[in-house]
């Protein structure tokens, strides 16, 4: 699956992108959804600075993190699980010259490691399509909560979320979506916003990105198909699969039942 998302979505991220146009470049794209997380916590008036100290949740290769330590001179903790993932963010790094200002740290964002509570208090926590994979929203929010405890502190992520009421209305899409991404269950904007705010924070705006998720995955189905030759360590059924998911969440979103955008909240 590495060698999947490392040649199709460009080796730098793994996660949606925004689309100014239908023939955007995936690599483009996710690099505008970085610049909209941006842009949202400056919209707070608490905008990143060298000072900052930014804690990366679930960071896969790395590439936002590289993009805020180059842009604004912040130092950045990339916490991510896997470690093939963590090695090639570490090679990343390394030849962008940026160690000074990134480390990579193997670890669960449901269970914080020590090697990051020890540094905490942390500025922003900010995380790109990865908390639908926190079996316990309250515990994830409870790990955030540990590490983000200063006034103005903040936390931005985006996430793949079902439309509400869509688990209902389409109960088998849904659940055969969900059991690709193993996933306990489907969350929404609604529920994450109730969920952090139980936790003391403050909502600081959601940007809604929907139009842009069916977008993504058609750009993604597209560069698999004209890529498959290309595609030498990745079994036929490993990409078959992938394609049939590409066609199915082109379909949930055409049917209204997912939804997509940028969080923001603060203490």
């Amino acid at each position: 699956m590495d060698a999947f998302y490392y040649q199709i979505w460009g080796g730098s991220d793994i996660h949606i992108g925004i689309y100014p146009t239908p023939t955007t470049a995936i690599g483009t794209a996710t690099q505008l959804t970085v610049e909209k997380m941006a842009a949202q916590l400056a919209s707070t008036d608490h905008p990143l600075t060298s000072s900052s100290r930014v804690l990366d949740l679930g960071a896969g290769y790395g590439g936002s993190a590289r993009w805020l330590a180059k842009t604004y001179g912040c130092k950045v903790t990339c916490l991510n699980l896997s470690g093939v993932q963590n090695e090639r963010n570490k090679a990343r790094t390394k030849e962008a010259g940026l160690e000074a200002l990134v480390e990579v740290v193997e670890g669960s964002f449901e269970e914080l490691p020590a090697e990051v509570l020890d540094k905490a208090p942390y500025d922003v926590v900010w995380s790109l399509d990865s908390f639908l994979h926190a079996g316990d929203l309250e515990v994830l929010v409870g790990e955030i909560e540990k590490v983000v405890v200063r006034e103005n502190g903040r936390v931005v992520f985006t996430d793949l979320m079902a439309a509400k009421g869509a688990v209902e209305k389409q109960p088998d899409l849904m659940r055969e979506m969900g059991q690709r991404l193993h996933l306990r269950d489907w969350r929404t904007v609604e529920l994450y916003k109730a969920a952090f705010e139980k936790k003391g924070f403050r909502d600081l705006g959601y940007w809604d990105g929907v139009d842009h998720f069916e977008m993504h995955y058609r750009r993604v189905g597209e560069e698999l198909e004209k890529k498959r030759g290309e595609l030498g360590d990745v079994d036929e059924s490993i990409i078959e699969k992938q394609a049939v998911g590409m066609r199915n969440w082109v379909k949930a979103t055409r049917e209204g039942c997912v939804d997509w955008g940028v969080f923001c909240f603060g203490r």
